[in-house]
């Protein structure tokens, strides 16, 4: 299948480009879009150097699959040109998220909204938000076997999430404490943990934390009958998300198969001692969102409480999309 990668030079595109490497149905070489300062980079693909060239409606024609992480203008205006050309568009944006009609998916979870291409007819999928997809892959099948009602998460969230300006600005104050230097943190980043990510919102949230809230709700096919909030919070980690998330189920919790239910969910690892967990520095570059402290809530039968950790920039942005890719392709990855 020829494949299209829009936003190619940033964080998540070139690791987009990294996990398409190996992926045999990827018919010849990608075709790399960037806007007009991108253009003419050069990124490396299965070991060969390729261009990026500024993105245009014809880049699209002939194209089966591409893969947008460009930012939710861009999504917006390029997404229905390469739908409308023929070519599935995977979003890593939040520019169609909640869109009625158009699909959040992380494989996992519900993979079965996804239909192999065919005949020339695209689309566009949504890929979730970093946070919401490692938190909804541990919340999943805890909620298959115990009804979930309620869902509190604290999320501590890595610089590069923020994009290479980000990770940028947080090595300028490691030189130079300091200098204040924000120029995408509300506050210095470095020594310091940042309760607001995203605008501000009428309802005293921020833009993030009401993306983990209508985002898990659309993905575990919930509604209003699941109660979601969140803190969302920025932390000087370069990458690696982790999140301490309490449930409230419907049926009372059992530590044994609670463990087993995470044990068995494809994806995921976790260590039943309520000691244990993972840290951002030990899961960079894997692939699987762990979970740790997994705990009953005192005096509270109905409540467990765990911590979640996983690679922003793999499962949490592009490997999901990848894996989106797989499923349009009709070649699922283990």
């Amino acid at each position: 299948m020829k494949v299209a990668v829009l936003g190619a030079t940033g964080l998540v595109g070139r690791t987009m480009l990294k996990l398409m490497g190996d992926r045999a149905w990827v018919s010849g070489d990608p075709v790399l879009l960037s806007s007009a300062r991108g253009a003419g980079t050069k990124l490396e693909f299965a070991g060969r150097q390729l261009e990026c060239k500024e993105v245009s409606a014809e880049d699209f024609q002939g194209v089966d699959i591409t893969l947008f992480s460009a930012g939710g203008d861009a999504s917006r205006i390029w997404g229905p040109v390469a739908a409308e050309a023929g070519a599935w568009v995977v979003d890593n944006s939040s520019a169609w998220r909640m869109e009625e009609g158009v699909s959040l998916v992380v494989p996992e979870i519900n993979g079965h909204l996804i239909k192999p291409t065919g005949g020339g007819k695209g689309g566009i999928i949504a890929n979730p938000n970093c946070s919401t997809i490692q938190v909804a892959m541990a919340v999943a099948p805890l909620d298959r076997i115990f009804s979930v009602r309620e869902a509190h998460v604290t999320t501590l969230q890595a610089v590069s999430g923020a994009g290479q300006k980000a990770v940028a600005e947080l090595e300028r104050q490691e030189q130079n404490p300091n200098a204040e230097m924000n120029e995408i943190f509300p506050r210095p980043i470095f020594h310091n943990a940042i309760p607001a990510i995203g605008a501000a919102l009428a309802d005293g949230s921020y833009e993030e934390e009401d993306k983990v809230v209508r985002e898990l709700r659309k993905i575990l096919g919930r509604k209003d009958d699941l109660a979601v909030t969140c803190t969302a919070t920025r932390v000087p980690v370069v990458t690696g998300h982790s999140a301490a998330v309490r449930l409230v189920c419907e049926k009372p919790i059992d530590l044994t198969k609670a463990a087993d239910a995470l044990a068995n969910f494809k994806g995921v690892e976790v260590d039943p001692d309520p000691h244990a967990y993972m840290t951002p520095r030990e899961i960079v570059g894997q692939s699987t969102v762990h979970v740790g402290r997994l705990r009953a809530e005192p005096n509270n039968p109905h409540a467990l409480m765990l911590w979640v950790v996983a690679d922003n920039l793999l499962k949490g942005a592009a490997r999901n999309a990848v894996q989106i890719a797989d499923l349009l392709a009709g070649k699922p990855q283990s």
